[in-house]
């Protein structure tokens, strides 16, 4: 078998041109694509095994799901930043649960749709480093917002009075 040599000068030239390109960038394989990104979200909770009827019921239940990897949930969203977008965060990890057997996803371009159910879309984006992340913003509907921000506010209220915070969860 004859092999091609190339002139060291083009070698390194082409080199160059592969490490400069932004899109030859390793990309974290959990963000990978909006499933990928789905898919750590519910490992980060333990819920990869569970079904769609064992998530349900757990949901009726009121039982919790118990966070397993913080790192990785936390990055699964774009804009996961105060105490009132957790809530928000529990929303659209219930939502998508719920419906994780029937989940249909669209992508446009950079932006990605994830439906659950119908009428309801969680939004992700694919950022510059090649990752798909949710939008709260985009994926949680207004009126859930005011609701949870309500919640984060009377919440923190109880707290600087140093009342019961167990009434303010109900």
């Amino acid at each position: 078998m004859r092999r091609l040599a190339l002139p060291l000068a083009l070698t390194l030239a082409l080199s160059a041109l592969v490490g400069c390109d932004p899109s030859a960038r390793a990309v974290d394989a959990r963000f990978a694509t909006p499933e990928r990104t789905i898919a750590t979200l519910f490992t980060a909770y333990g819920l990869e095994g569970a079904s769609q009827a064992e998530v349900r019921q757990r949901l009726i239940e009121h039982r919790r799901f118990e966070l397993r990897d913080p790192e990785s949930y936390r990055a699964s969203f774009a804009d996961l930043a105060t105490p009132a977008d957790e809530g928000l965060a529990g929303f659209v990890l219930g939502a998508l649960a719920a419906g994780k057997d029937q989940l249909e996803t669209r992508v446009d371009g950079d932006r990605a749709t994830v439906s659950p159910r119908p009428g309801f879309d969680v939004v992700l984006a694919r950022a510059t480093d090649g990752r798909w992340r949710i939008v709260l913003a985009e994926s949680v509907p207004p009126e859930v917002r005011t609701r949870m921000s309500a919640l984060a506010a009377d919440y923190e209220l109880r707290q600087l009075r140093g009342e019961s915070l167990g009434a303010a969860a109900r």
